[in-house]
């Protein structure tokens, strides 16, 4: 197997990118694949979309997230893709849960399942280089396996995020970020109306100890 530099890539992008490749995005040995429009928070009630004014997403500590990319790639039946996040968003604490190649034949764009463990927000912008991709031919002159060429074709030709993508990811998440903010909040309430409960506990004994020494 051997992967495609820079000047491969731009021989072969008519091959390998159905819509939205970019020049700028071609590295020493791969693509930066940017973040494409809808995106999905675990928790959330839908997909979001991403817009040129409205370009940013937050993915919150412990959080779960689909990403799409705004490349489509195409990847021939002798080659395979391997994808990864940036390392910028790795260092952060942004980590992949989903898949790290690409099959033959595959169309469409790519979708990603992430998680923030992080201890802080992870910010993301539409259309702004977020993963890498890299190619790379295999031994032989196809796939071999008649199986590849007849999966699911919606998935084939993925457009963007499927219902049974968000459901494949759960409802609402229980993250580190909201027990902690649930924890602030009883405290917050305790200091509060705490010194009213025992004032009015007090009160209440006062009044038993009353009417059991008349009794």
């Amino acid at each position: 197997m051997s992967f495609f530099s820079h000047n491969k890539i731009l021989e072969l992008q008519s091959q390998l990118f159905l819509s939205n490749f970019s020049v700028k995005c071609v590295r020493q040995a791969s693509y930066d694949l940017r973040l494409g429009e809808e995106v999905y928070i675990v928790g959330r009630p839908a997909p979001e979309k991403l817009t040129d004014r409205h370009p940013f997403v937050s993915i919150p500590p412990g959080q779960f997230a689909l990403l799409t990319t705004h490349e489509e790639v195409r990847i021939p039946e002798t080659m395979l893709a391997l994808i990864s996040l940036r390392f910028s968003f790795k260092l952060q604490g942004l980590l992949n849960i989903s898949g790290f190649h690409v099959d033959p034949t595959y169309q469409g764009k790519l979708l990603f399942a992430v998680q923030n463990v992080g201890p802080s927000d992870i910010r993301l912008k539409y259309a702004e280089p977020t993963f890498s991709i890299f190619f790379a031919n295999l031994d032989g002159s196809g796939i071999g396996n008649p199986r590849e060429k007849q999966q699911d074709a919606e998935f084939k030709q993925l457009k963007g995020i499927r219902l049974q993508d968000v459901q494949s990811l759960g409802g609402n998440n229980l993250t580190l970020a909201r027990v902690q903010r649930d924890l602030d909040r009883l405290k917050t309430l305790v200091l509060i109306y705490g010194p009213f409960a025992v004032a009015a506990t007090i009160a209440l004994i006062a009044v038993l100890i009353k009417l059991f020494s008349h009794g």
